[in-house]
């Protein structure tokens, strides 16, 4: 009894989830294997697709971005290694989630995202044609 409750326990708190976005440009997948509520854990992956090229830029691990006033995760920053290019999904105080994409710190776009479902996401990527 106590090994299934331990494992149901360990289960919820590291199991693997996902949250579907989109701007008007781009269709966004964040995966996160970290514990529910964690500031600190790396184990992100980012993937988004152009909607109207199909091109598609794929990060795993990303840095969390604290917020100052309330101490929570607010976002996270994506690098593509070995470049100073970055992409950044946060909220702002207003509560409005915003893709960054930045190079050499400079923010080159700023696009509003809003959450989709995961069905909606997977339906609208499979209008795309897909590039690497």
């Amino acid at each position: 009894m106590f090994k299934k409750i331990f494992f149901t326990a360990l289960f919820s708190v590291y199991c693997y989830a996902g949250a579907a976005f989109e701007s008007s440009d781009y269709l966004i997948w964040i995966s996160s294997s970290c514990p529910v509520g964690s500031t600190t854990c790396r184990n992100v992956g980012y993937k988004h697709t152009n909607k109207k090229t199909g091109e598609s830029v794929e990060i795993k691990g990303g840095d969390p971005i604290v917020g100052s006033l309330t101490g929570g995760l607010i976002g996270y920053r994506f690098s593509v290694p070995n470049s100073l290019k970055s992409f950044e999904v946060s909220l702002d105080l207003q509560k409005i989630t915003y893709l960054y994409i930045r190079d050499n710190y400079m923010i080159l776009s700023k696009e509003k995202v809003e959450r989709i479902s995961d069905s909606d996401y997977q339906s609208k990527l499979s209008k795309i044609k897909t590039k690497k």
